[in-house]
């Protein structure tokens, strides 16, 4: 790096005429072993009165409005989602209506952190490198030490005659808003209160940044506060709010090959400064997190449904839900999406973490505290590391042994190293999991549906616009317009209750939200049946619908992958993971369409009850909670191994007669699950609980519980494979009494096994 000090200069200005903005302040320096952030401390006004503190309230911008949200790579990703709800009826009145009675307020400093960007307004890894000078600037007839970053920012800090910083620790710092932009990490709400109450005073809503579409989130709550305050108090002086801020910068350390990647940096301040805030989502988590792999990987799927060609048809980034607010949620809200972000991501652990425990056990638990050191070891395996890395190798600075990668210890910071093992991760397992939910005939037709939408709805006016930009574009859009539906509900319901004379009118953000949940939710739900049932009856839709609610749930998918996961596990140890899961889709798909007779396939044989006559059940779980995943991987795999598949999966090199065995496996492990299911229900009867001896009762419930439940499975197997009930009745009780004593030893080994990791650090279900 060339840092360079050219004598004194008298110049003052020059050169500052590509610098726009400008603010001042006291700054200072957060230094740590591992890297060191310059601040300011300033402050921002309401007002048009020409001080560089107004003009920073217009400056400081949430990353939703200085990014490209649509095309940006997901490890650009900034912040949680703006709360716009919130904001505007809770942040808002904090400001301009306070109760009569209340005690002054006060909101804490916002954190913005200085970030570059090119001339098309995407963001870049670095600013150029550092130049310093000592001049006078004659706007303040003051001298500062100039360190000038080309023509993206400069920082200019006070000095006395003798060139050595001053007592005042005051700094000026210029910047040009088309190549570096503050953009705020901490206190976001806070600085929209701010923004809305500029924009809307000074109508200047169309002049900010994709601040138009924000508008009917604001402006009329705005008003209305501004109008209860004038009445109260007579006037209102908007040029005494004022709000402090922080801004941050990296400087640029000795050695090139040091230099902080600035929005890498910056996540990682949002996250630390988060964590002793509100917790944000754990989807917003997973999206800024670089120092977890699981992570990295789950964000790395979304980079690939953004800019992949391959999935803009067949897998629309809109069919995912990342942006849900609230902090753990394991079942997408959305109607419109087929999977969300925490499904992925365990769908990732459970593909390339495991363990191997889960993945080969039929009767697994989702629950407990995995041991790193399996997972690690499962990792190394599945991502072929000994392929990518030497045994040895400099990440950077650090020095890394590849026998102790993990989702702690990989290369992040050597941009070759990151990018080859992201790779092996795509082609290997990333791409599969894609496959899956996107081709897999339920899936498949659920993304057709909402891409016909997207493609098919013409929005007429200003609400359908913001209907379906909630739906298809904007990030927590969807949540904002819920929660202005929801208060214009409870103000219609006071009104009511007041017996006032009218109700409040619907605003437009209500009014979206209805054409979403009356009209356009309606459409897709008739158009996702007609294409995958080939009927629009009423009762097909609402088939079609509960399996759907079905199909998108944690157990569901992940069981999927399990399947997935199990079968590359037992078979051939070099057959291609991608490869395998199109078969395993493939088969899926053609035993889903076929069916034990010409009038009836199996497109409904997941749902767990129908307005069919003689419909049986076949998937009989009490609930479709994730601790549930395995055993839905069983459902899977009666599809997968249909007769009709076995020879194709053979061919792909799939060792069929261990997937078969492992299939009886997972049958027992489901039946038992049903049984002891019922053994509850029966334990309830009057005539069992009648009975004067404890033993006697449970004897008497298995019994009937175990009856129930093959009669039950024999009639809903004969239904949608074929055969007879007695045949099927055979079956499976032969399947219950072959409890093996060697599946007895395998669970011991696994014990052993828990032992073994016992004294390390251990972890719950996710990473």
């Amino acid at each position: 790096m060339s840092m360079q000090t050219n004598p004194i200069s008298s110049l003052g200005s020059f050169g500052q005429q590509h610098f726009t903005n400008i603010i001042e302040g006291i700054y200072g320096t957060f230094s740590t072993p591992a890297g060191c952030v310059c601040y300011l401390q300033t402050k921002a006004k309401i007002g048009g009165d020409g001080s560089s503190h107004s003009q920073l309230t217009r400056s400081i911008i949430p990353a939703r409005e200085a990014l490209n949200i649509q095309e940006m790579d997901f490890n650009q990703l900034l912040q949680r989602d703006l709360d716009d709800h919130r904001i505007a009826t809770k942040l808002i009145p904090y400001i301009l209506n306070p109760p009569s009675n209340s005690l002054p307020g006060f909101f804490p400093p916002i954190v913005a952190v200085l970030l570059p960007f090119d001339h098309q307004q995407q963001p870049i890894d670095y600013f150029d490198l550092p130049e310093e000078t000592i001049e006078v600037d004659h706007q303040y007839g003051l001298k500062f030490r100039m360190v000038s970053h080309g023509r993206a920012y400069r920082i200019q800090y006070l000095v006395g005659n003798d060139n050595k910083p001053a007592n005042i620790p005051l700094a000026v710092l210029r910047w040009n808003p088309d190549e570096a932009k503050l953009v705020i990490m901490d206190g976001q709400h806070r600085a929209m209160a701010l923004l809305a109450i500029e924009r809307t005073i000074t109508k200047s809503w169309y002049t900010a940044p994709k601040g138009a579409r924000y508008q009917p989130f604001y402006e009329q709550h705005v008003q209305n506060w501004l109008d209860n305050a004038k009445k109260r108090d007579g006037c209102v002086d908007l040029s005494k709010i004022e709000l402090p801020v922080t801004i941050c910068w990296f400087p640029e350390p000795p050695g090139q090959d040091l230099r902080p990647k600035p929005h890498r940096a910056a996540r990682k301040i949002f996250v630390d400064v988060n964590n002793t805030a509100k917790p944000p989502s754990e989807a917003r988590l997973v999206l800024l997190s670089d120092t977890e792999l699981a992570n990295i990987l789950a964000r790395e799927l979304l980079n690939r449904l953004r800019r992949d060609d391959q999935w803009r048809n067949k897998f629309p980034l809109f069919g995912v839900e990342y942006d849900n607010p609230i902090k753990s949620i394991t079942t997408p809200r959305r109607w419109s999406v087929v999977t969300n972000l925490e499904i992925l991501k365990d769908s990732v652990v459970r593909s390339v973490f495991g363990p191997s425990k889960i993945i080969e056990s039929a009767a697994a638990s989702l629950q407990g505290k995995p041991a790193y050191k399996d997972m690690s070891r499962y990792m190394r395996e599945q991502l072929q590391v000994d392929k990518l890395f030497e045994k040895e190798f400099h990440d950077g600075p650090h020095r890394i042994v590849r026998e102790n990668l993990s989702n702690e210890i990989f290369p992040i910071n050597d941009n070759m190293l990151h990018e080859k093992l992201l790779n092996a991760f795509y082609d290997r397992w990333g791409k599969g999991i894609l496959y899956l939910f996107s081709e897999v005939e339920p899936y498949k037709v659920h993304l057709k549906a909402l891409q016909d939408r997207y493609t098919f709805w013409t929005a007429a006016d200003n609400v359908q616009t913001l209907a379906k930009d909630a739906l298809f574009e904007g990030v927590g859009m969807f949540w904002t317009i819920e929660d202005g539906h929801q208060l214009w509900l409870d103000q219609k319901k006071e009104a009511q209750e007041n017996k006032l004379s009218s109700f409040p009118p619907q605003p437009d953000i209500s009014k979206a939200w209805t054409i979403l949940e009356d009209e356009q939710k309606k459409i897709f739900r008739k158009l996702r049946a007609k294409m995958y049932l080939n009927s629009e009856a009423d009762k097909d839709v609402d088939d079609s619908d509960r399996l759907f609610q079905s199909l998108i749930t944690y157990a569901a998918q992940v069981g999927l992958v399990l399947a997935w996961a199990t079968m590359h596990r037992i078979s051939a140890r070099n057959i291609d993971p991608y490869n395998l899961a199109k078969e395993i889709a493939s088969s899926i798909n053609k035993t889903l369409t076929s069916g034990p007779v010409k009038s009836r396939d199996r497109r409904r044989i997941l749902l767990k009850s129908s307005y069919i006559s003689g419909f049986k059940v076949f998937n009989e779980l009490p609930k479709l909670e994730p601790i549930f995943a395995t055993h839905f991987r069983y459902f899977w795999l009666e599809l997968i191994l249909h007769d009709g598949n076995r020879e194709s999966l053979t061919t792909a090199g799939v060792d069929t007669n261990k997937a078969l065995d492992f299939l009886e496996e997972s049958r027992r492990a489901y039946l038992k699950v049903l049984i002891d299911e019922r053994r509850k229900q029966r334990m309830k009867d009057s005539a069992i609980r009648s009975l004067p001896d404890p033993k006697k009762q449970v004897e008497k419930a298995d019994k009937l519980a175990k009856s129930e439940v093959i009669e039950g499975q024999a009639h809903a197997h004969q239904y949608w494979f074929g055969g007879t009930v007695s045949e099927e009745k055979k079956i499976l009780e032969s399947t219950l009494a072959r409890g093996t004593t060697s599946e007895v030893d395998k669970e011991d080994e696994d014990a052993e096994n828990d032992d073994e990791f016992g004294n390390e650090e251990e972890t719950d279900i996710q990473i």
